[in-house]
């Protein structure tokens, strides 16, 4: 049996559920992303979690390259108001730049970047079906643009991942994401 490692299997499951090609190119993720919303509820590509449990910002965690390196972090569900008619395609739930790395998986301290957008606990339409909570890790690299990464963002539909993190010169390194629907 071949070994599959934790960057096959994570690009395997974004394949799986179609945000691979829906929401992103593929990439090589380069590090895992850890998601705890507390209490053993943990994000675990593709698994559902309650909406009423995720309601607070998580607790990320990510194992960094060098720990001077600054990250951005969104979360998005792109299936607004449903998979079968996303119209405001994506809804962006959480936008945080400048974050330092943590070494060995200790938890980053989102507190201390600058979040251009609050967090906003999933709040899909009942009856509209599963979404996908998708939650991105990029690199800020030297060519990243400090405006673009310190400029609040206000509307929260339509907003587009891709069009963003290439004007703000980010790198995807890190996914995960989870389901979540109200009946």
């Amino acid at each position: 049996m071949p070994l599959i490692t934790s960057d096959q299997a994570t690009e395997s499951a974004l394949k799986k559920d179609g945000i691979i090609p829906d929401l992103l190119d593929s990439f090589q993720p380069k590090t895992m992303l850890v998601i705890s919303y507390g209490d053993g509820l943990e994000v675990a590509l593709g698994n559902t979690l309650p909406v009423k449990d995720t309601q607070n910002p998580p607790q990320i965690s990510f194992q960094v390259e060098n720990p001077d390196d600054k990250y951005t972090l969104i979360l998005t569900d792109p299936d607004a108001p449903s998979r079968a008619n996303p119209k405001n395609r994506e809804f962006r739930h959480w936008t945080v730049t400048n974050i330092s790395g943590a070494s060995d998986f200790q938890p980053a301290d989102v507190s201390q970047g600058n979040v251009l957008t609050e967090y906003m606990g999933p709040a899909p339409p009942a009856g509209s079906g599963p979404h996908r909570y998708i939650f991105l890790l990029f690199k800020q690299t030297s060519s990243s643009d400090a405006s673009a990464l310190t400029t609040p963002l206000t509307d929260r539909p339509k907003f587009n991942t891709k069009e963003f993190t290439s004007q703000a010169g980010l790198e995807l390194v890190g996914a995960n994401y989870y389901f979540a629907e109200n009946p």
